[in-house]
């Protein structure tokens, strides 16, 4: 084997090597805001989530994804993995049913919507956010409970999947 080859071999595996790696460490991470609407009284949830962690953890690998968000189907499958991954329960009285809105592309991000009826003013509530942790055992998860100008923030992180609980 010649040296020109031996080095263009060498540079090629260094390359991979660092390919590899760079790919080994990237963050996985989503984000979760919950507010109350001012107009409506509502509670709205929105899920902010990478996509290209979301789309190989409900196994779409479709180049043109306008199937998973223009139609009912797309719509549905995205919705039913959101809401089987993401709970609220108010203490003492039992789960918050949330309500699909829908979902939306965004640069790099799928935006989910819910909506539900606003827990009662003190109202103890237990967030459990496992978006992406049965496909991605390094997913982290922040959800901000934003209540006027006060913000509550729970993560659950590798290292702690316990749920969080929030005052509202």
């Amino acid at each position: 084997m010649g040296r020109g080859v031996l080095r263009l071999l060498v540079l090629a595996v260094a390359l991979c090597a660092a390919a590899g790696s760079a790919y080994a460490h990237r963050l996985h991470a989503g984000l979760t805001d919950i507010s109350v609407n001012d107009v409506t009284g509502e509670l709205e949830v929105v899920h902010r989530l990478f996509m290209h962690d979301l789309y190989p953890a409900i196994d779409f690998n479709a180049i043109d994804d306008t199937e998973l968000y223009e139609t009912r189907q797309g719509l549905l499958r995205l919705g039913a993995y959101a809401a089987a991954r993401f709970s609220m329960r108010v203490e003492g009285e039992g789960p918050l049913p949330l309500r699909f809105v829908g979902a939306e592309p965004d640069g790099e991000f799928t935006f989910f919507y819910f909506v539900a009826e606003a827990p009662e003013p003190g109202s103890s509530v237990i967030i459990d956010n496992r978006l992406l942790v049965d496909f991605l055992p390094s997913q982290s998860n922040l959800t901000n409970v934003r209540l006027g100008e006060d913000v509550q923030s729970l993560t659950q992180r590798p290292d702690n999947r316990a749920p969080g609980r929030a005052r509202f």
